[in-house]
């Protein structure tokens, strides 16, 4: 009974986790563009390291349905991340979002040799 080992458990950092191509694909068709246009400004903001808070955004308070779902679902997709700052709670890209930026400039770059 010398096989009493210790089991060794291997965490890994989930906020490290990248998708493959295929479920970045599949998580990219998903979004409208609107969403899309969410994605960017929060992209945008956070090259200025400030997170984008999206009570501040113009004519949120009409739209907040359509914002709302907007943020949401790239939460869900774990394209964004919010981080708590006293009232404001300001969306940040995650490593999957930076993920979707990529994907999004090499559309972007197809669509611009297709002209």
């Amino acid at each position: 009974m010398g096989d009493d080992q210790p089991i060794k458990a291997n965490y890994k950092d989930l906020d490290q986790l990248e998708y493959d191509i295929d479920t970045l694909r599949f998580l990219r068709k998903k979004l409208d563009d609107f969403t899309i246009d969410i994605f960017r400004k929060i992209v945008n903001e956070n090259k200025i390291h400030l997170g984008l808070v999206k009570t501040r955004l113009e004519n949120y308070h009409g739209m907040r349905k359509k914002y709302d779902t907007a943020f949401l679902t790239l939460e869900c997709q774990g394209f964004i991340d919010k981080k708590e700052d006293g009232t404001a709670n300001p969306y940040f890209v995650t490593v999957r979002g930076r993920q979707l930026g990529q994907l999004l400039y090499e559309e972007k770059l197809k669509r611009e040799e297709l002209l």
